[in-house]
């Protein structure tokens, strides 16, 4: 079980990086900063084979990690959009 709650928080922590960023990318490459959208870019791929990764090797029961994921992701995309507007 706590195994379980430690996952979740890591994965609400991806989540919301990972979303994070990928609207920074978008104001990036909108602003045409390429150089700051490339390096956005090379560490959203180094989470996406991490979380890539981890799901393949721990595909039993993770229900409550898979929607903390989602959160995360949310609201790292709801707290950049709120910083930038």
């Amino acid at each position: 079980m706590l195994n379980t709650v430690i996952q979740a928080v890591i994965y609400l922590f991806v989540g919301f990086i990972e979303m994070f960023l990928a609207t920074a990318r978008t104001s990036f490459i909108a602003k045409g900063r390429n150089f700051s959208a490339s390096v956005v870019v090379f560490i959203e791929n180094i989470l996406y084979f991490f979380i890539l990764y981890q799901l393949i090797n721990h595909l039993e029961n993770n229900l409550p990690v898979f929607i903390s994921y989602s959160l995360g992701g949310s609201l790292g995309t709801f707290v950049n959009l709120k910083k930038s507007g």
